[in-house]
């Protein structure tokens, strides 16, 4: 669906989505946090009056440390951030999970849990899609020119990362909307 000139984000009726790929880098010991942050490739193009690019984003694929996969019991989340809450090496628990969760400035969180059932077995697949889309077809929108990206982990026994497939489209706002989101996201 194509939006309005006059829609709440300008639309710049681009609707096809490119993918940026993103990773945590290398979480190291067990009960640890990593983060990595990653410069969006925003074009900053002259000669618009009034108007600022973004990022808006549309959905993440998160492949949530794929090298632990056989690990019978780990827990793992990744997520997105518009700013730093975490640092590396920061001691992972599930009371930090809460606070990740809770923590307005993070999105697009995912939780892998994988735990050996009675049965001997369990099942999980990846990716887990995580949609940012709203009922009208908007996406997050994103004015700063980074995220964070997050990875932690409780009980992990194996070196591991976490990827995502971030889904994104950029879009023009006024310059009003531009510093409020701004704003908002530091």
């Amino acid at each position: 669906m194509k939006r309005k000139s006059n829609s709440l984000t300008g639309g710049t009726g681009d609707v096809k989505p490119q993918i940026l790929t993103v990773s945590t880098g290398t979480v190291g010991a067990a009960d640890d946090y990593v983060t990595n942050q990653v410069q969006l490739p925003v074009p900053r193009f002259g000669g618009q009056k009034n108007l600022s690019t973004i990022f808006e984003l549309l959905w993440v694929d998160w492949y949530i440390a794929p090298q632990d996969i056989g690990d019978s019991v780990v827990t793992h989340w990744a997520f997105l951030s518009t700013s730093s809450t975490r640092a590396d090496a920061d001691t992972a628990t599930s009371v930090t999970l809460a606070e990740d969760i809770e923590e307005p400035r993070n999105f697009a969180l995912g939780i892998y849990q994988r735990v050996l059932t009675t049965s001997g077995s369990s099942v999980f697949a990846m990716p887990i899609r995580i949609d940012l889309v709203d009922g009208a077809g908007n996406g997050i929108l994103i004015a700063t020119d980074r995220i964070i990206v997050t990875q932690g982990s409780i009980a992990d026994a194996t070196v591991s990362s976490s990827i995502a497939k971030i889904g994104y489209r950029l879009v023009n706002v006024g310059v009003q909307e531009y510093v409020g989101i701004v704003q908002a996201q530091q």
